[in-house]
């Protein structure tokens, strides 16, 4: 995601509805623009980098939960496989933590057969220190595309699927699945026409799957599908989000949702030191929100930038809620609150920072967009605090291009217990 000049946006709205040019992504404290379309490190799009909406966010326990208390329920006629219990997925060599789900033994690299409904074992209080491992990159990019960012990330039939936003010579989006974490650097990525800064998750109610997105007609889209592994099955553009809404900054950017038994919530950042919110009652999604209002939070452009995410804690009656920030490279703070309207409490200004990450092969300063991985897809976004990894883009710090062009990867993060 990336700050962007206001004048950039007629012509990104057509640029993107046309199929070309090249999106604004996330943006350094007073990167400027030049003439040419590149930008200083972290700066903003220029004219002929397109200025369309910039990439952004990011949205499940299935079935049933009473309002605004996380449950571990199974979706009602069945729920897409996700992991086994326990939950989450194992680290990078991809085994699984906790036993087999309902549906059978979780597969090589931790994923749970068909049918498989997460819930049961242990519960782990969510700390409110932490400490990660990580490896090398899991995946590059592919198909001429110099950068893979912005990730979405869920377990369905035993693969991992995962939509992203990609960079070429323009702005674009593709999505892989593959059955473990080593198996990701060869997964083939395949180029999508939609999705920039995507979220993707299972609705349970009405069992369909969504991936909501920036860019097009609407401040925020959404379409739905049956199948999250078939990109060409999704159904035409909706409107998610449509109101001008905050007044400085991107504008809307980078949006998440998440659902309790009663409404469904949107989240979304303005790189303005705000996150903003909106609600819906569940019986009326999918469907678009009305004008959001400040969430409560508030920092500023560089310590409350972008990326925000929000889930279910699963074994409490907490929510968590990471935003990235800037500083000496990207990285997350972290907020709990008990209800999805709030109010937020602090958690740690240090959720995931190179500082608290131990490599194995050094390569990234940046812990940037991304997804904790979840313990099944659906609307409630809950993940396992016994089993916490966070998917995110990093890249080489020693590499001063113009943003579009900088080396991101994908990497993984695996808590240490």
């Amino acid at each position: 995601m990336s700050k962007r000049l206001k004048s950039t946006l007629a012509i990104s709205l057509t640029l993107a509805l046309t199929g070309c040019g090249a999106a604004s992504d996330d943006a350094g404290a007073g990167g400027a623009t030049s003439s040419g379309g590149s930008t200083s490190s972290g700066g903003s799009i220029g004219v002929g980098g397109a200025g369309a909406p910039s990439n952004g966010g990011t949205p499940s326990v299935a079935g049933a939960q009473s309002a605004g208390a996380p449950s571990g329920g199974s979706a009602e006629g069945g729920a897409p496989s996700s992991a086994g219990a326990g939950g989450a997925m194992g680290g990078s060599g991809g085994t699984v933590a906790g036993g087999g789900s309902n549906g059978g033994a979780p597969a090589s690299g931790g994923a749970a057969g068909a049918g498989g409904s997460a819930g049961g074992g242990a519960t782990c209080a969510l700390p409110s220190t932490f400490k990660w491992t990580s490896g090398g990159p899991v995946a590059a990019p592919k198909n001429g595309a110099v950068s893979l960012k912005d990730f979405t990330h869920v377990v369905h039939n035993g693969k991992h699927v995962v939509y992203m936003t990609t960079y070429q010579t323009n702005w674009g989006s593709a999505m892989m699945t593959f059955d473990d974490w080593p198996a990701a650097a060869s997964a083939t990525q395949t180029k999508t026409s939609f999705g920039i800064a995507p979220t993707l998750f299972y609705f349970s109610p009405k069992k369909l799957w969504v991936i909501a997105y920036q860019w097009g007609p609407h401040k925020f889209s959404y379409r739905t599908a049956s199948d999250p592994t078939n990109p060409d099955g999704w159904s035409g553009e909706q409107s998610l989000y449509n109101t001008a809404l905050p007044p400085n900054g991107t504008g809307p950017i980078d949006q998440t949702v998440i659902c309790n038994a009663a409404k469904c919530f949107l989240y979304y950042a303005g790189d303005n030191g705000h996150i903003y919110k909106s609600s819906l009652p569940i019986g009326s999604f999918p469907g678009q929100f009305p004008a959001a209002v400040e969430s409560g939070i508030q920092g500023t452009a560089q310590n409350l930038f972008e990326a925000v995410q929000v889930y279910t804690v699963k074994g409490s009656n907490k929510y968590l809620m990471i935003v990235e920030a800037q500083g000496n490279g990207r990285y997350f703070r972290a907020w709990t609150a008990s209800d999805l309207d709030g109010p937020w409490a602090l958690l740690t200004d240090n959720f995931a920072i190179k500082s608290n990450v131990t490599f194995s092969t050094p390569w990234t300063n940046d812990i940037s967009h991304g997804d904790l991985v979840r313990m099944n897809p659906d609307e409630t976004f809950t993940v396992d605090p016994c089993n916490l990894q966070l998917v995110f883009q990093g890249r080489d710090p020693n590499v001063n291009v113009e943003y579009g062009l900088l080396p991101y990867r994908m990497g993984l993060l695996t808590l240490v217990k």
